[in-house]
């Protein structure tokens, strides 16, 4: 009986942080914490290191939208082809990010799908090495 409760109670205090520490990182919203994580566990795509980032969230359409600058390539696999113009009707953010931190070329690369009710887009300039990543809540 001894045995039965001292695993219990093991199995009790590794379970408890891991929830907790799962419950951070799907609930970490807004730009203060775990930014760049939140994006690559709801994506399953990895972000390469940055030289450069800006996080916007907007609270009322619970929408957040970063903007980075990458040190290298980001492997393009999972993304397919698409316009510019198609781009500025899906991102939900787009309107928060400055005329200059808008995708400009003609030709980027877009993936995105939904993970635990959030969805998430990735859009990258292979030219200019920059990468917007947005999680509608």
């Amino acid at each position: 009986m001894k045995k039965k409760i001292l695993w219990f109670v093991a199995l009790l205090m590794l379970a408890v942080p891991a929830v907790l520490v799962y419950l951070t990182f799907v609930n970490s919203t807004d730009c203060s914490q775990l930014v760049i994580d939140t994006y690559e566990i709801h994506s399953g795509i990895d972000i390469p290191e940055v030289s450069f980032v800006n996080c916007y969230y907007d609270k009322q359409s619970a929408t957040r939208i970063s903007v980075y600058t990458l040190n290298s390539i980001i492997d393009l696999n999972k993304f397919e082809l698409s316009s510019t113009s198609s781009v500025a009707e899906t991102l939900q953010g787009f309107d928060l990010l400055s005329e200059s931190e808008r995708p400009n070329e003609v030709d980027i690369y877009v993936a995105s799908g939904r993970k635990w009710g959030t969805e998430w887009m990735y859009v990258v300039d292979a030219k200019s090495s920059k990468l917007w990543a947005e999680l509608k809540y």
